[in-house]
């Protein structure tokens, strides 16, 4: 379509579950871009892990053409964004990419704190933002209460909100007729040098990277050679199209359109979200602003149970990369744990998806490491390091200072969790920032919090004290000085590398305590004497003793002088002692995994 006028790009946006991809598909439905047979529930989400969670992990775009009520055909662009915090860069390049916003509510729950960040990232990007209340068929739904919730808390226009159920597909025509009367269409010059935003990619076995991109100016068509500016390679476009939602190829993408670009490109790590693309032998002078290289925030470390598919894990993670280039990977070794991978991850849920992943599509039984995050760590030598892993962690003596990553939590819950949720923030070292009233029964509650404190159990532990009801949104702040330690775990003097882990010198006593006392729990009994420690650098700060198994080897002596039994007991001894020093403690997977389920409960 050349008529830039009759193009309208926008995305839904809304706080995870409140029916997002359902209103999707009846977008889908209604516009014929599916066919009744052809439909399924989320038919945007295409992994398994989207469709059970309920949640949306990859970026998607569908393009289909829709007649409204003043009687013109349109041309609609949808954006479909991951709906969770770990991904806010993807929906930030994604929203980029459109000109307006389908802000859904869920009338039931109402504004929640990702509902809040999402509408903020709208309009930092200067959307138009068009509210609609879902679920209105429930019968617990609070139609004017939600309504005014986003005229006070969001500061929108919602005095006539669209209503729309997505499930019965009530109102959902409405949503589209006003998607095109207020939307505005794309701006841009179909003669200016090509210049056309990345927000997202993926990898084919045949066809190498695919992009999807939006044309802000010019036009691209097959046979061009491209430019990624971030890291100045070229590529011949060998294929341009759309989704309607299956891909289709077309003769060339123009000003205003979103589709996907074919170029040969090997590895999807070329080919990074929010970069610009521009033709080679006529580029644009200046890329798109808000490009940034994105970083793995929380790390820890992969292995596999049984040794030998140390090789499949390798691969495993090779494939897995090539479909997601913000996950990064270096091979580590332990001496507990055998050879592994050190995986760097957006967040938490980054994680906990990879690890699923890694079971399901590659059936590998992994162990892993406890989570940790980036320290900033500056040396008497004058270098700052970067530790991402507590093995590298200089020695106490060598240390100038230490920094930890802060984020920015909000959590809107109702009124009367306010009590729990300021007591686990205090436990976790957070740093209160305001409380508000969201209505008289709803709070959102501030604090600046140490990542290193939410990376464990953070989450789990509002769900518990709020009984489902809190929800949370963060983002990275920046790294403070704290006094941070590195507590090692030994068994009989040896360092079980493992299971070291850095923490805060506050909290150091008491996690070396429930930690020893855990062990102890879990370490099977031996012919000698097991001594667990936990010790800062070269200070013991616990310590539990697994009881040696014992021998009866005077059961034999019946009555005589006491100095032969005397005389089989030193043996033995000497025997215990001799044992301790050369027999090493097998420390059984069991005890590892149920050793990383510790939490900071100090």
């Amino acid at each position: 379509m050349n008529n830039i006028s009759a193009i309208r790009n926008f995305s839904i946006i809304a706080h995870i579950d409140h029916g997002k991809s359902t209103l999707a598909d009846r977008f889908l439905e209604l516009t014929g871009a599916i066919s009744t047979r052809e439909f399924r529930d989320q038919i945007l989400d295409d992994m398994d892990l989207e469709r059970e969670r309920g949640i949306t992990i990859k970026a998607r775009a569908v393009t289909t053409m829709y007649k409204a009520h003043d009687g013109q055909n349109y041309q609609l662009n949808l954006i479909d964004t991951p709906g969770h915090v770990d991904f806010t860069y993807e929906v930030s390049r994604s929203l980029v990419a459109c000109e307006g916003a389908v802000l859904l509510v869920d009338a039931t729950q109402g504004v929640e704190a990702q509902t809040i960040s999402n509408v903020y990232l709208a309009m930092a990007n200067n959307l138009v933002i068009l509210p609609v209340i879902n679920k209105i068929d429930l019968p617990s739904a609070d139609i004017e209460g939600v309504r005014q919730q986003i005229v006070e808390v969001l500061g929108l226009d919602a005095h006539d909100p669209l209503l729309v159920s997505a499930k019965q597909g009530i109102g959902v025509d409405e949503v589209l007729n006003a998607v095109v009367q207020h939307v505005p269409p794309p701006a841009g010059s179909v003669d200016a040098s090509l210049k056309a935003l990345v927000f997202d990619s993926w990898f084919d076995s045949y066809q190498g990277a695919i992009v999807l991109v939006r044309i802000v100016h010019g036009v691209i068509k097959p046979g061009m050679t491209i430019r990624l500016m971030s890291t100045r390679r070229t590529f011949e476009v060998s294929e341009v199209g759309v989704f309607s939602p299956k891909r289709t190829k077309i003769a060339a993408l123009e000003v205003g359109a979103v589709g996907y670009v074919v170029a040969g490109m090997k590895d999807v790590s070329d080919t990074k979200i929010g970069d610009t693309l521009t033709q080679a032998d006529r580029p644009t002078d200046v890329p798109l602003p808000g490009y940034r290289e994105v970083k793995p925030m929380v790390f820890c470390g992969l292995y596999t149970v049984d040794h030998a598919d140390y090789e499949n894990l390798r691969d495993s993670l090779d494939k897995l990369r090539l479909n997601d280039s913000s996950f990064v990977y270096e091979p580590e070794s332990s001496l507990a744990l055998g050879f592994g991978f050190r995986c760097g991850f957006l967040g938490l849920l980054h994680m906990e998806i990879i690890r699923e992943r890694l079971h399901r599509e590659y059936d590998l039984a992994l162990i892993s490491t406890a989570p940790t995050v980036i320290y900033r760590i500056r040396t008497q030598n004058g270098a700052t390091l970067d530790i991402d892993n507590p093995a590298r962690f200089p020695e106490p003596e060598t240390i100038v200072t230490t920094e930890e990553p802060f984020i920015l939590a909000t959590i809107v819950a109702p009124e009367r969790y306010a009590g729990n949720i300021i007591s686990l923030c205090q436990e976790r070292r957070g740093i209160q920032k305001s409380m508000q009233y969201l209505d008289p029964t709803r709070i959102m509650v501030v604090y600046d919090l140490p990542l290193n404190e939410m990376v464990m159990d953070f989450y789990d532990k509002l769900k518990s004290r709020t009984q489902g009801y809190a929800s949370l949104d963060y983002e990275f702040a920046d790294y403070r000085e704290s006094e941070l330690v590195k507590l090692d775990l030994l068994l009989n003097g040896e360092t079980v590398d493992a299971l070291s882990f850095i923490t805060h010198k506050t909290k150091s006593v008491a996690r070396g305590r429930q930690l020893v006392e855990k062990m102890k729990e879990l370490i099977p009994r031996q012919m000698f004497e097991v001594a667990i420690q936990a010790a800062i650098g070269k200070r013991i700060i616990a310590r539990e003793s697994v009881s040696a198994l014992k021998k009866n080897v005077t059961a034999k002596c019946y009555g005589g002088d006491i100095t032969r039994k005397r005389k089989l007991w030193e043996k033995q001894k000497e025997g215990k002692k001799r044992m301790k020093q050369l027999g090493r403690v097998n420390i059984p997977q069991e005890a590892f995994l149920a050793l990383l389920k510790v939490r900071d409960d100090a």
